[in-house]
């Protein structure tokens, strides 16, 4: 009895950390199994220079240069699937936070202001990418069939996923918030104990005692939950630290830093929130890219 073709698939990272490729090895035994069924032609990990026509195509990263638009272009014309995995894919992540400045500072911090033991640098290259004035996520660019948010996306929640995908089913994302997932206690919401801490992250460290077993958002600790979407199991939360936000927004929120103010109304008096010392950074670390705040800032509208 024949056996049933294998699907075939390729893998890229474009403007990220590679962190998404590592959640794929984290997937240990699962990643075996889904080997028996998946023929991997294309990845950054093999030795193969050119892009093949397959089945379906995981991509990490957003887009930055030019670079990174014609992989992501490429792989769209030849993969008849594409999933986007990890926050940098779907939101554009933490590399979108230069989207604030412009591309000349960017690189001037990068290569010029910066301490180095380099003689000189060279401002312009024909053989590098070109770098964009912003980071785009994946979906700005080309169309994506599916998309797991994650920084990076929990291993098994990338397995299910990819499994469904190669059954022809819809991979189940979860639609919740964080709280909805969290077993901290939160039985006191509207009453702080202590003023909110809105400086600096180390600012955390230097309290006395965090609860493990109470909401930080009563511990008067900013905990980016309420604006989170949930699927990541909480491991921040779990090991006493805030939840961050690495997974982006819940479906029904249209910016994460926006939801959070919302959440946050009916603790603190409106605004004040954590946005003292870095209101992007905190609200928008992995969703910046596809918020309106930079819009708004260069005068170009929503």
């Amino acid at each position: 009895m024949a056996t049933a073709p294998k699907v075939t698939a390729a893998t890229s990272w474009l403007h990220t950390c590679s962190g998404c490729h590592m959640a794929l090895l984290d997937m240990h035994e699962q990643l075996l199994e889904l080997l028996t069924v998946v023929d991997l032609r294309y990845s950054p990990i093999m030795d193969v220079k050119e892009i093949p026509k397959v089945d379906v195509a995981l991509i990490e990263g957003g887009v930055g240069n030019s670079q990174n638009e014609s992989v992501a272009k490429e792989l769209r014309e030849k993969a008849g699937t594409v999933i986007a995995f990890g926050s940098c894919a779907c939101f554009g992540g933490l590399p979108g936070l230069r989207n604030l400045y412009d591309v000349k500072d960017v690189k001037d911090r990068a290569f010029v202001d910066t301490v180095t033991d380099g003689s000189g640098v060279e401002q312009h290259s024909d053989v590098l990418p070109t770098l964009f004035p912003t980071v785009r996520p994946l979906t700005e660019v080309i169309h994506v069939d599916y998309a797991i948010p994650g920084c990076p996306p929990r291993p098994d929640l990338l397995g299910a996923a990819i499994g469904a995908v190669l059954r022809g089913e819809e991979p189940v994302i979860p639609t919740k918030n964080l709280c909805s997932e969290c077993q901290r206690e939160q039985a006191e919401m509207h009453k702080p104990q202590r003023e909110f801490v809105t400086k600096a992250v180390h600012a955390l460290f230097e309290l006395e005692e965090i609860n493990p077993t109470k909401c930080f958002l009563e511990q008067g600790i900013l905990c980016m939950g309420p604006a989170t979407r949930a699927g990541c199991k909480g491991p921040c939360v779990e090991a006493n630290f805030p939840c961050r936000g690495c997974n982006g927004p819940p479906p029904e929120a249209l910016e994460q830093g926006g939801k959070m103010v919302d959440s946050l109304a009916t603790i603190l008096p409106a605004g004040a929130l954590m946005f003292s010392e870095d209101t992007v950074g905190t609200g928008y670390r992995f969703t910046l890219p596809v918020s309106i705040i930079p819009s708004v800032m260069e005068g170009r509208g929503a």
